[in-house]
C-alpha cells in the first residue's frame, strides 16, 4: 500500500507543479521587449466567445506588455455570424487588453472572405514589423485551403529579408506549420505550409530563430508546440495552440515572448488563461544570434507590394 501512495506522489507532483503561483498582476520590466502571441479564436457561439473573452482579461491585468501577435483564424468560416460582425467583435474584445500594437495575419478560415479579413484589419496580407535588432516577418494564408498557400512573390520577399538581414535575430509568423519542421501533424502535408520545401532549404543556410504558427489547437502540454531542428539551423518551431478550447482538456492558451535588453537568450512562457498561470515546466528559452538591441523608438514597417 505504501509503495502506491509512493508512486500516486511522484506521479502526480510533476502535474501539481506545472503551473506557477504569482500574483493577480504580472508585471514585466519596461527595458524588456515583451510580445503576446496567440492564435485561432475563430468561435463559433457565444459560449466560445467567451474563451477570448477570458484571456484578454486575463491578459489586461499584465503590465508593460508591448504589442500582439496573432498567427490567424480569427473568424469562423461559416459561423452563425456574418465576418463583419465577427471582426468588429474581436478588435472590441481585444482592446480590453491594452496592448498598443496588433500585429495579425490571415489564417485559412479569413482567407475564406479575404476581402472581409482585408477590410476589417486594414492591414496588408504580408509585412515585418522591426524592433531593434529584431525582426518579425508575417505571412499571411492567400487561398482558401486547409493549408497556407503563400505565393513566391511573397517567398521571396521573405528569403530577401532573411538574407540581407543575417545580423538580426528573425521571427517568422506563418498559420500552418511548415513541412520538415518535426511535428507529428506534418504527415497531413495538405494542411502544412503549401511549398514548404522552398523555405527549409533557405533555413538550410540562413538562421532564423523562432517559427511561430497555429493552426491545429493542440494544447501545449501534450507535448507537442515545440520543435528545435538541427538540420534547418537549429531553429525553434513553435504552435501557440489555441485560443478556442476544442477539448475537455483544453484551456485557452497563449505564448508571452520576452527579449532582454543585452541578452542573447528570448524567452517564451506559455500562458493558461482559463487558471490565470503560467504552465512553468514548459517555459522555452531560444538562443539568438545577437544580444538584443532595442532604443525604445517604436517599430519600423515593411510591406510586402507584390512582384
Amino acid at each position: 500500500m505504501r509503495k502506491v501512495l509512493f508512486l500516486f506522489i511522484l506521479c502526480t507532483v510533476p502535474l501539481l507543479t506545472l503551473y506557477a503561483e504569482e500574483p493577480p498582476t504580472a508585471v514585466f520590466n519596461p527595458d524588456d521587449l515583451v510580445l503576446w502571441a496567440f492564435g485561432d479564436i475563430q468561435p463559433r457561439n457565444q459560449k466560445e466567445r467567451l474563451c477570448f473573452e477570458i484571456a484578454v482579461d486575463d491578459i489586461a491585468h499584465m503590465k508593460n506588455i508591448d504589442a500582439s501577435i496573432c498567427v490567424g483564424d480569427i473568424a469562423q468560416y461559416g459561423d452563425e455570424y456574418r465576418a463583419e460582425d465577427a471582426y468588429i467583435w474581436f478588435y472590441n474584445i481585444y482592446s480590453r487588453a491594452g496592448i498598443p500594437d496588433l500585429y495579425e495575419i490571415a489564417g485559412n478560415h479569413d482567407a475564406r472572405n479575404i476581402d472581409a479579413y482585408l477590410k476589417a484589419t486594414k492591414k496588408p496580407l504580408h509585412y515585418a514589423v522591426q524592433y531593434g535588432n529584431l525582426i518579425i516577418i508575417l505571412l499571411s494564408d492567400e487561398k482558401d485551403s486547409s493549408g497556407s498557400d503563400i505565393s513566391d512573390g511573397a517567398f521571396n520577399w521573405w528569403r530577401n529579408l532573411v538574407e540581407t538581414n543575417r545580423d538580426k535575430n528573425i521571427i517568422t509568423v506563418t498559420h500552418s506549420h511548415l513541412g520538415g519542421s518535426g511535428f507529428i501533424y506534418n504527415l497531413i502535408s495538405y494542411r502544412n505550409v503549401q511549398g514548404s520545401e522552398r523555405f527549409t532549404e533557405i533555413l538550410k543556410k540562413e538562421k532564423v530563430e523562432l517559427w511561430l504558427c497555429g493552426h491545429t489547437h493542440i494544447p501545449s502540454f501534450l507535448g507537442l508546440s515545440k520543435r528545435q531542428i538541427g538540420s534547418l539551423n537549429d531553429t525553434v518551431f513553435m504552435n501557440v495552440a489555441s485560443i478556442r478550447e476544442d477539448y475537455w482538456f483544453s484551456s485557452a492558451e497563449s505564448r508571452i515572448i520576452s527579449l532582454k535588453q543585452g541578452s542573447d537568450i528570448m524567452t517564451v512562457q506559455i500562458r493558461n488563461h482559463r487558471d490565470k498561470k503560467f504552465r512553468c515546466l514548459l517555459e522555452q528559452r531560444v538562443k539568438l544570434k545577437a544580444k538584443f538591441e532595442y532604443d525604445g523608438k517604436g517599430p519600423v514597417k515593411f510591406v510586402y507590394k507584390g512582384e
